[in-house]
């Protein structure tokens, strides 16, 4: 036997062959869209199920809630008819701003050539869009004319009547206006000068005092709304304190313990806006009723105006956003202080 032996060969090891890795199935990307859409759908039925549980609980105190209502119709409506009548005033200047006249009456002795010519060089000025002489005797006609007292005054040995001319300023606010009759009055030739529309001055000024009036009534009525308002919910919110706490011990924010008393606020504001406007007509009908027997006399045709459709829309959104802000800032402030 060879020493050398060969040693029987080592088996070879079976290979195991390893199974692949499954990879992990990669899940469905949510659709965010959707998910978005579905949050916003089910926010969207939260706030009407709350509108209507609110609309539910004014309606099932009618007393309370009209009484609350009607007192913020009747604050917005006082300045806004305030603010109405400014309105009006300022149509009716404007209709007769055309009419403000200022008259300036000649010293005695003054020629119609000499008159003439100081009208002529009244036209050259800025201020004055038209001026017009008119003489003594065409004074008298048209004194006689009016009055009917032709025959008479034709029996009177002279003319007492002085030479005039009617100037039109170009500007008829009162303070241009009176800048011109002190310009006018320093002429040689003038011995008096009158303005024939000092009426619509006192009108003008009565219009800009009811206009200032209107905006401190209006601040004076946002405060009392917000406290009007506020302290209708607060005792809604003393009434249902229990209900508070039971959504603070779920987990439940204060902003989404207050949405009913908000919802609660914006309707007060809009009934009260509403209202405010069915009661300006009813104002409206009772004061053109006797300004139109008022205006026959005079012959006359005007009539107060109302808001309109924007002014109307105005004073509703004011009426609602008021009574939201102040639900919002009440409930918040006693809401904090419930402990669950």
């Amino acid at each position: 036997m060879s020493a050398n032996k060969r040693s029987p060969a080592a088996a070879p090891k079976p290979q195991v062959k390893s199974r692949p890795k499954s990879r992990p199935k990669s899940r469905p990307k949510p659709n965010t869209r959707a998910g978005r859409n579905e949050s916003f759908s089910d926010l969207l039925q939260v706030h009407q199920r709350l509108a209507r549980n609110s609309g539910r609980r004014l309606v099932e105190t009618p007393v309370s809630s009209f009484v609350t209502i009607f007192v913020i119709a009747v604050s917005l409506l006082l300045p806004a008819l305030l603010f109405s009548l400014n309105s009006n005033l300022t149509s009716v200047l404007a209709g007769f701003e055309d009419s403000a006249q200022v008259t300036l009456y000649l010293r005695e002795g003054i020629s119609d050539a000499a008159a003439v010519e100081v009208s002529d060089d009244l036209l050259t000025l800025d201020s004055i869009t038209d001026a017009t002489y008119i003489s003594p005797a065409q004074a008298l006609d048209e004194f006689g004319t009016a009055t009917g007292l032709e025959n008479l005054l034709q029996e009177m040995a002279s003319n007492p009547l002085p030479g005039a001319i009617v100037v039109a300023p170009a500007n008829v606010s009162p303070a241009a206006v009176d800048d011109l009759v002190r310009q006018l009055q320093d002429l040689p030739e003038v011995d008096l000068v009158q303005v024939d529309g000092r009426w619509l001055q006192r009108l003008a000024a009565i219009s800009e005092l009811v206009g200032a009036i209107g905006r401190v009534l209006s601040l004076i009525v946002i405060l009392g709304l917000f406290f009007i308002v506020g302290n209708t919910i607060k005792l809604a919110i003393e009434n249902r304190k229990a209900e508070i706490r039971v959504i603070k011990l779920v987990g439940g924010s204060d902003m989404f313990a207050a949405r009913p008393f908000l919802y609660a606020g914006l309707f007060y504001g809009l009934g009260g806006g509403i209202l405010a406007i069915a009661l300006q007509g009813i104002v409206l009908i009772t004061f053109n009723s006797s300004l139109e027997a008022l205006m026959q006399l005079y012959e006359g045709d005007f009539q107060l105006r109302g808001f309109g459709l924007n002014n109307g829309l105005v004073v509703v959104f004011v009426g609602a956003t008021i009574g939201w802000t102040a639900a919002l800032l009440t409930s918040l402030r006693h809401i904090r202080d419930i402990s669950p």
